[in-house]
């Protein structure tokens, strides 16, 4: 099994939503975005409009055919002006997450990359801990982007949660070797069993520009 990450980019959030409860997705992230490229540009794209919705999910390689079907069927999102919705590999990720799969498809994840994208989600007001925790063990900075929870019913209550708590995203770059330490330190003080409520995963980075220069 490979686990990857979900993004879509859509203007209409019930319709994000519905991807979410359409295929059960547990581990969601919902942003609000702007365009910062010309009219001319975002009509190109299909982009009309310059605000948007951006759904991050983390789904198990067996569905992926499924979700772009229904994507491109349900969602319509290859006609112009409905967003656009890609995937992309994760090279690692949090043991809860990798648990929770692993019982779905009965499949061990595999890894290996130079470089990680590690990507935190934990409950507003906790990303200076978060960061903090990962520079004393490797990381030499990080960024901070905002967001907040989305799912149906079964989310909530597979999260033990009763409402969608706003997120802070911290997403910090590293070398392979760095990646396990900085990733089991940051879900010590702040995993699922936290206040903080924190989820953390990684995407493959193959190269990079001003990481060790």
């Amino acid at each position: 099994m490979n686990l990857k990450m979900l993004f879509v980019i859509n203007d209409d959030e019930k319709k994000l939503h519905r991807i979410v409860d359409t295929f059960n997705l547990p581990f969601n992230t919902l942003m609000h975005g702007e365009g910062t490229a010309s009219k001319g540009i975002l009509d190109f794209l299909g982009l009309a409009k310059t605000e948007k919705n951006i759904l991050l999910s983390i789904i198990p390689d067996v569905i992926e055919k499924d979700i772009l079907k229904y994507l491109r069927n349900e969602i319509k999102i290859q006609k112009i002006g409905k967003g656009v919705a890609f995937i992309t590999p994760l090279s690692s990720s949090s043991k809860y997450i990798l648990e929770t799969f692993e019982k779905r498809t009965g499949e061990i994840m595999k890894e290996k990359t130079p470089y990680h994208l590690i990507i935190s989600v934990v409950s507003e007001g906790h990303a200076e801990k978060v960061m903090s925790i990962a520079k004393k063990n490797g990381a030499n900075g990080g960024t901070l982007i905002k967001g907040r929870g989305i799912g149906g019913k079964n989310t909530f209550k597979f999260f033990n949660l009763t409402v969608e708590p706003e997120k802070d995203i911290i997403l910090i770059v590293c070398k392979d070797e760095d990646k396990n330490k900085i990733m089991q330190a940051i879900l010590d003080k702040n995993g699922m069993n936290t206040e903080t409520k924190g989820i953390c995963f990684s995407l493959p980075v193959d190269s990079t520009v001003g990481i060790d220069e």
